[in-house]
């Protein structure tokens, strides 16, 4: 295309006379602001699992007042169990039963006939039965006559709060959970009574066996001013003494106790000569009748004992 040369001037002189200053300065950068380096945060640990005195309180009621009177051999004593089997397995523990033989005989002047009874136990995750372990276990039955709230829903469901806690929190070992049946007496003599935990002893594995390292009783935990942790003294003291100084770390009263007979499902053990210790809140003279009811179960007993029983376990190593 051909290009007009006067027009081609006129544009020439145009640009020319235009001032240079007619162009806006380019604006100076913004200074940046420097991007903060984020601070190393610390990472805590989480907290471990606490005892839930209310949580517990709830499963006596269950116990006591919903079930009620759990003799050995009665359909009352069979829905307990399986209330506590079905507690334990929602944990995530792999629970199995054992049928435990009772014979006939007397529970607290009324006569009881031959039959059966079951031990609940719950044993953890990834489980070895060769490795160094502990076991905790508590009493669901009663005689015969009682609801038997302090003796032993208040034991049975510290049981099932301390297997909770540790499926939450680990142990420092681990723990299997036994919750037996046949504790109360049927006839006279040592071999009247704790049926479930001898039975247990009979059936357990020698590599088991060997592997365990101390078992824990709870029984009658319910009322009373402080926890005592007792043995017979037939074993050493180390797992006993663990206790006692939890207590005193938590400043909640405890005392160590030397007793002898048969008044739990620590008994066989230390006769058989594992390590042991069994808590208790005392005597209460509610024991082995009707009036062993909920209404006489301190919430504050149960706090004290679960408290202690959990600190110590999360902790010991034997």
């Amino acid at each position: 295309m051909l290009r007009h040369p006067r027009l081609l001037a006129l544009v020439a002189v145009v640009a020319l006379a235009l001032p240079s200053c007619t162009r806006s300065p380019a604006a100076a950068p913004a200074p940046s602001t420097p991007t903060p380096t984020p601070s190393a945060t610390r990472t805590l640990p989480p907290k471990p699992a606490a005892f839930d005195a209310d949580r517990t309180m709830d499963v006596i009621e269950h116990l006591s007042v919903t079930i009620g009177i759990r003799e050995a051999g009665s359909r009352r004593f069979r829905e307990a169990a399986d209330y506590a089997a079905e507690q334990l397995a929602s944990f995530g523990y792999r629970v199995g039963r054992q049928t435990v033989p009772l014979p006939a005989g007397v529970s607290q002047g009324v006569a009881v006939p031959a039959g059966e009874t079951q031990n609940i136990i719950a044993k953890p995750r990834g489980y070895d039965p060769t490795e160094p372990h502990l076991l905790v276990g508590g009493h669901l039955d009663t005689v015969a006559v009682t609801p038997g709230a302090n003796d032993n829903a208040s034991g049975a469901a510290v049981v099932l709060e301390l297997a909770r806690l540790a499926s939450i929190t680990p142990a420092a070992m681990p723990i299997v959970f036994v919750l037996f049946g046949g504790e109360e007496r049927r006839l006279k003599g040592d071999t009247g009574a704790t049926f479930g935990s001898r039975f247990y002893l009979s059936k357990l594995a020698e590599a088991e066996g060997d592997s365990l390292k101390a078992m824990l009783a709870i029984d009658m935990v319910g009322a009373g001013p402080k926890a005592y942790v007792c043995h017979q003294a037939r074993t050493g003291p180390a797992f006993v003494d663990a206790f006692v100084a939890t207590g005193k770390r938590l400043k909640l009263p405890s005392e160590k106790r030397i007793v002898f007979g048969v008044f739990s499902d620590h008994g066989p053990f230390e006769n058989a000569g594992y390590t042991v210790a069994w808590l208790w809140s005392g005597e209460h003279d509610t024991l082995h009748t009707p009036r062993d009811t909920f209404g006489i179960v301190q919430r504050s007993s149960i706090a004290r004992i679960g408290r202690i029983a959990w600190e110590t376990l999360r902790t010991v190593r034997l």
